[in-house]
């Protein structure tokens, strides 16, 4: 899909942990766990309210983005793998929803978020953003957090007519119906209050959605490095993978187990 190519062809500089970011301590952090090919290693954990990073691009455009949990009640719990293989000549890890799941003290399971799917490009202060098409498909990210008071637009960019759509009730200037753009062409609409916004682009396989938060929500300046474990990696004879991987679980929760499944199957206690 064209427009996950602006998260996934550029390069990872920096990663915020939140203001409330904590960080667990357990004897089993830091030490190896030998599986039939694999050696995992989880090196840290940390909790926090809210994931600030930045990236820049092959033409050196920088791009911010956040994650969040699902809602109030819920917190960031950044896992930090190092996985070896010492055995096979070359191994394949899929690190997806399917690679982990941490456990905790009342048989409560907890499974990786997808980092492309729940990110959003964040676009608060920095004036009117703009969302090119392309072929029918809104080429930059599908999910967008501006302030109220922004106006977004969108335009036509590519050789062939395109159209968005906004979802019905979600209330904009431009009303629910099919909006076409001809090559060249723009539509915008200013988003005066805070709410949720979805809506498609015309050759997109998932929906599109603005995030309208107050007017004097600002982006925080810290930031820090990381890269994050997903995707399908492969991992030659004395190679390893470094990286972290995010969940999305209640406030407090405690951690009992983590089991490994991608590759191999190895289960570390807390």
């Amino acid at each position: 899909m064209i427009y996950k190519r602006w998260f996934f062809g550029t390069i990872l500089i920096s990663l915020f942990f939140g203001l409330a970011a904590c960080s667990e301590t357990s004897s089993t952090l830091g030490q190896f766990h030998q599986g039939r090919i694999l050696i995992l290693n989880v090196f840290e954990m940390e909790r926090s309210e809210e994931l600030r990073y930045s990236t820049i691009d092959t033409q050196d455009v920088v791009r911010k983005w956040r994650i969040q949990p699902s809602d109030e009640s819920q917190e960031l719990l950044l896992i930090r793998l190092r996985i070896e293989n010492h055995v096979a000549m070359n191994t394949v890890v899929v690190a997806d929803q399917q690679a982990i799941v941490l456990e905790g003290f009342f048989q409560d399971e907890f499974r990786p978020i997808s980092v492309s799917e729940t990110v959003f490009l964040d676009k608060r202060g920095q004036g009117d953003p703009t969302i090119s098409l392309h072929d029918g498909e809104c080429t930059d990210h599908p999910r967008v957090v501006v302030n109220a008071g922004a106006s977004v637009q969108w335009v036509n960019a590519g050789d062939t007519g395109s159209s968005i759509q906004f979802d019905a009730g979600v209330g904009t200037g431009l009303g629910d119906d099919v909006i076409e753009i001809a090559t060249g062409g723009k539509v915008s609409t200013k988003f005066e209050q805070p709410g949720t916004f979805g809506y498609t682009c015309s050759g997109a396989d998932e929906p599109a959605q603005i995030l309208v938060e107050d007017s004097n929500s600002v982006r925080g300046q810290r930031e820090n490095n990381i890269l994050f474990l997903e995707g399908s990696f492969n991992l030659p004879k004395d190679t390893s993978l470094d990286g972290w991987m995010i969940f999305d679980i209640p406030k407090g929760t405690e951690i009992k187990s983590l089991r490994w499944r991608a590759g191999d199957s190895i289960t570390i206690r807390f």
